[in-house]
């Protein structure tokens, strides 16, 4: 059973939590995990020259996209910082644990995944103009 299947109000916010993520997960992975998984080979110096075009377009799509997703970042804690209150007032502790999760996961998202992402898309951008 998901959380946005407990009662109370724990239950509406953990619904209006999961519409607010579809968007946002939906942009991760076509955008952000496709560069992510072009790292290997860049590390292996393998990135082929068509690989290097579409994570070059893809780079190019996802820097426009990442202001946004920060900014969705921060409209999700808040909507986290809600489920955690109110899954403790009302004793559903897998809300607050699952909130307590997302917020970890969001947070190495903007250390780590979307820098790397980045990071990959730029290099390939780069490796694809070389080649040209």
């Amino acid at each position: 059973m998901g959380v946005q299947n407990l009662s109370g109000k724990t239950g509406s916010v953990a619904e209006k939590l999961a519409k607010d993520l579809k968007a946002h997960i939906d942009k991760e992975k076509s955008l952000a995990l496709p560069l992510l998984g072009i790292l290997r080979d860049l590390v292996n110096g393998k990135l082929t020259h068509a690989s290097a075009r579409r994570a070059s377009s893809l780079y190019a799509k996802f820097e426009n996209e990442y202001p946004g997703m920060l900014h969705g970042h921060k409209e999700l804690y808040k909507v986290l910082e809600r489920l955690k209150k109110v899954g403790a007032e009302e004793g559903h502790l897998t809300a607050v644990r699952f909130a307590e999760a997302l917020e970890k996961h969001s947070q190495e998202e903007e250390e780590v995944l979307y820098p790397a992402a980045i990071l990959a898309g730029r290099t390939a951008a780069k490796q694809a103009k070389t080649r040209s």
